[in-house]
C-alpha cells in the first residue's frame, strides 16, 4: 500500500497507519492540509504532438491534450479538448464550502500515483453505536488529473476503535455520493453539488440507524456460517472437479473472517460480539487490512473499487436481517 501513496498528511490515528506526515492529534483546516499534504501544485492542459517517423516534422494531435503537472513536468494523462482541469486548491475551497460554518476539519489528505489522483478526508460528525463504540462521519473528496474519473464527494464512516473505514450509503442503494465531470460547466455543477449534499446527512442518519439495529440482532452460529458461505461460497464443480486452489482460498477467507468476528479489533466491546454489528465490523476489518487486492491499491480499492463493493455486498446481506 505504501508504494501507491505519493504524498500524505494525517492527524491522530489514521486509517492508513503511519504513512505520510503527522501533523498532530487534531484534524486541521483545509488550507493547512493542502500544504502539509504536498498538494500545493497545479496542472495544465498542453498540446500533444506525434512523429510519423524519424524524418517527418511533428504533427499536432488536435483531438486531445496532455495534462501536465507543472512543478515536476510529469504527464499525468491524456484527455479530450473539453476536459477542464480541477485544481487541488479548488478541491480545498470546495471542502470549505461544503460546511459553511467552517466546522469541517481534514483528517487525511494526499496524492497517489505521482499526483494523478488526489484526496481529502474531512470529519463532519459522529455517532455512538453501542456504549464505547463510536463511528465518525467523513466526507471523502477525490479527484483525478489523468482523465480516469470525475471529481467525487463520497460519504464515509470510520469506526474509531479500530480505524475501519466503510462507505455510508442510503438503504436504497442510491445517492452514496456526488460526482462532477471535468467539463467547462464544472463550476456550476459544483454549486449544484453543494445544494444536494443533504444526501450526505441522510446517508449518515440511515447508516447510524442501520448500525444500531445490527447491534440489537443476535447472530446464531448457524447464521454466521450461512453468512460466511454467502460471502465466500465454495467454487463450482466443473466436470466433477473443484479447483483445489479456489477451495483453499474460500476456506482461508472464511477462517480469517471468523477469527475477526470473535477476536478482531473492538470485537470484545460489550454489545458487539455475537451480534450482526460484530459481523459488520469483521467484514470491514477484513476489507481494510486482510482482503487481497490486485497490485498495491488497497487504498483506492477500499474507497472506490472492489473493496468497497465487497463491503457493500456484505452490508446488503446484513440488511436482510434488519
Amino acid at each position: 500500500m505504501a508504494h501507491e501513496i505519493d504524498t500524505m498528511m494525517y492527524s491522530g490515528a489514521t486509517p492508513w497507519h503511519g504513512l505520510g506526515k503527522y501533523v498532530g492529534n487534531e484534524p486541521v483546516t483545509t488550507d493547512v492540509a493542502y500544504k502539509m499534504a504536498g498538494l500545493d501544485w497545479t496542472v495544465e492542459k498542453r498540446d500533444l504532438f506525434t512523429y510519423p517517423d524519424d524524418l517527418s516534422p511533428a504533427i499536432e494531435v488536435t483531438s486531445n491534450k496532455a495534462v501536465v503537472r507543472m512543478d515536476t513536468g510529469s504527464v499525468l494523462g491524456v484527455v479530450g479538448n473539453g476536459y477542464r482541469c480541477f485544481q487541488n486548491l479548488e478541491m480545498a475551497d470546495f471542502a470549505d464550502g461544503l460546511v459553511q460554518d467552517g466546522s469541517m476539519r481534514i483528517h487525511t489528505a494526499g496524492s497517489l500515483r505521482e499526483g494523478s489522483r488526489v484526496w481529502m478526508l474531512g470529519k463532519v460528525g459522529s455517532a455512538e453505536i453501542v456504549p464505547g463504540d463510536k463511528v465518525d462521519h467523513y466526507l471523502f473528496l477525490y479527484n483525478s488529473h489523468d482523465g480516469s474519473a470525475a471529481f467525487r464527494c463520497l460519504f464515509t464512516t470510520v469506526r474509531v476503535v479500530c480505524a475501519n473505514t466503510a462507505r455510508a450509503a442510503l438503504s436504497s442503494g442510491k445517492g452514496d455520493g456526488v460526482s462532477i465531470r471535468h467539463t467547462k460547466n464544472m463550476a456550476l455543477k459544483v454549486d449544484e453539488a453543494r445544494r444536494v449534499l443533504g444526501i450526505g446527512q441522510k446517508a449518515f442518519d440511515e447508516s447510524d440507524e442501520f448500525m444500531s439495529k445490527l447491534a440489537d440482532i443476535p447472530m446464531a452460529p448457524s447464521d454466521w456460517i450461512d453468512f460466511c458461505l454467502t460471502l465466500f461460497p465454495s467454487p463450482e464443480v466443473k466436470d466433477g472437479k473443484q479447483s483445489k486452489r479456489a477451495v483453499s482460498i474460500a476456506e482461508n477467507n472464511r477462517r480469517k473472517l471468523t477469527s475477526l468476528y470473535f477476536d478482531g479489533r473492538g470485537a470484545r466491546i460489550p454489545g458487539v460480539q455475537g451480534t450482526a454489528w460484530g459481523a459488520f465490523n469483521a467484514v470491514t476489518e477484513f476489507a481494510n487490512y486482510h482482503r487481497t487486492t490486485r497490485g498495491d491499491n488497497r487504498f483506492e480499492s477500499l474507497m472506490l473499487g472492489s473493496g468497497a463493493d465487497f463491503v457493500r455486498r456484505s452490508t446488503n446481506v446484513l440488511r436482510e436481517l434488519v
